[in-house]
């Protein structure tokens, strides 16, 4: 007996085919569980082009070697488990990141990825390439900055949606037929939905993202979600975590970002846009970031801009080398942006002079609900995390703080009993929640409300669960 269940949703038309064999022997039934599939199942090992329907997920890996597209009105869905190596043309090993030769996806219809945490979903390069992930790297020398693969352009997509998904290694340059929109030469993004459909969503859940040339997350003209994953290594020179430019509408929260190279989060809008981008930016954990960004007045932890709005608040900010900036040259709606509740942390007395980004005309002030102090004030007391790194000044980072960018295996954001983050968040608020989505059975997006203790780590266990 076979049954087929069709969903027809603003993400298009998934088809998941289900069977259930029955048979019966006296007064006994057996029903054997339906297998779900969108689609066809794909087989084999190495991802072809175009391509849609289900992977499944199994402990051999599969491999991608060239560029994949999922056509308008087709569905990619990457099961529990699914892990794929990026290895680029394996006729041109030594091109491998170069324009000719860094694989990319390219979806124009639904993509969805849903890991668990015990079986993530992994996109990756061979183990050979990454160096060693634990120690301490030069900038210049660290694989995570090489830019092997192109990550995921969603700019043609109706929906992404990434649960429990590692993704690292990306922002190989665009070649001499760079889509419209992108540059030549210039890194691409690590998943970018620049969005060209109307209504379309992006939702990027409890995932794991490593190493990005430039920007990890770019996103414009979209609904989205950004919920509890953890970014490390984001940015070589320039560019942000996420990146979130006009027409957007979302909410970003308990996040950890670890030493990106300019901020965690930049949200902007420009004139006339509709919608106006409107953001909630809370309970995410901010550290060592902004410190490889060599622009004068750039880079730190939070940065609006450009018209944009929204709410900040129970951000945990420390070590970086600016605070909250609401920037004054292209300034924010700031009339309808409300923050506070910021816990800041500093090692050096240079960290503490940049808690409000006191660059030039900062419309950033202390708000009553921030905890602030002097150097080393306020320690939030993480269970496992050295808060002593030198840093240099804000105009010289030191080499060690631009590398110290990642979570070594001891290290552990978790608050300890005592802290003095905890209660520290406000709950007066509630989300945005603008893409909500639901596909039984397969998919369930989830956003958590705003905790009562600053950062992503709450100590009744909840938020960020990497």
């Amino acid at each position: 007996m076979f049954t087929k269940t069709y969903f027809n949703r603003a993400a298009g038309v998934l088809l998941l085919a289900s069977g259930a064999a029955l048979s019966s022997c006296e007064d006994s039934t057996e029903v054997a569980k339906p297998e779900r599939l969108v689609g066809e199942k794909f087989s084999g090992d190495t991802l072809r082009s175009p391509l849609k329907g289900t992977i499944p997920g199994r402990t051999a890996p599969y491999y991608m070697t060239k560029d994949v597209t999922v056509n308008d009105g087709d569905t990619l869905w990457l099961q529990a488990g699914v892990k794929i190596i990026v290895i680029g043309n394996p006729r041109s090993t030594n091109t491998f990141g170069q324009a000719t030769n860094n694989p990319t996806f390219f979806i124009n219809g639904v993509l969805l990825s849903t890991g668990t945490k015990e079986q993530p979903v992994s996109i990756t390069i061979p183990d050979n390439l990454k160096g060693d992930p634990t120690a301490v790297v030069d900038v210049a020398a660290d694989p995570a900055f090489k830019g092997y693969w192109g990550g995921i352009n969603g700019d043609g997509a109706t929906l992404i949606a990434l649960q429990w998904t590692n993704i690292g290694y990306v922002g190989g340059p665009y070649g001499a037929n760079a889509p419209s929109g992108y540059e030549a030469g210039a890194p691409k993004y690590g998943i970018s939905m620049l969005a060209s459909k109307a209504n379309a969503r992006f939702v990027l859940e409890d995932s794991y993202l490593h190493g990005s040339v430039d920007d990890c997350v770019r996103l414009q003209n979209a609904k989205f979600s950004v919920m509890r994953n953890k970014f490390e290594k984001t940015g070589k020179a320039g560019g942000d975590a996420v990146n979130v430019k006009e027409s957007c509408e979302g909410d970003i929260a308990y996040n950890v970002f670890v030493g990106g190279s300019t901020n965690g989060v930049k949200v902007a809008s420009k004139a006339g846009a509709v919608p106006q981008t409107n953001v909630a930016t809370y309970n995410n954990t901010f550290v060592n970031c902004g410190y490889r960004q060599t622009k004068s007045g750039r880079g730190g932890s939070i940065n609006y801009e450009v018209q944009a709005k929204g709410l900040v608040y129970n951000n945990l900010i420390a070590n970086c080398r600016f605070g909250l900036r609401m920037r004054s040259d292209d300034a924010p709606d700031a009339a309808n942006t409300r923050y506070d509740n910021q816990f800041y942390y500093a090692n050096t007395a240079d960290q503490v002079a940049q808690f409000n980004a006191a660059t030039a005309g900062s419309l950033t002030t202390n708000q009553p609900a921030d905890t602030r102090g002097a150097a080393q004030e306020n320690n939030p007391r993480f269970q496992a995390f050295d808060l002593a790194t030198a840093a240099g000044t804000t105009a010289a980072p030191s080499a060690t703080i631009q590398a110290t960018n990642f979570l070594k295996p001891a290290d552990n954001l978790r608050l300890q009993a005592g802290s003095p983050a905890i209660g520290k968040g406000r709950t007066s608020f509630q989300p945005l929640n603008t893409a909500p989505v639901t596909i039984s059975g397969i998919f369930q997006s989830t956003v958590s409300a705003p905790g009562a203790d600053a950062g992503a780590y709450q100590s009744n266990g909840t938020g960020n669960l990497q």
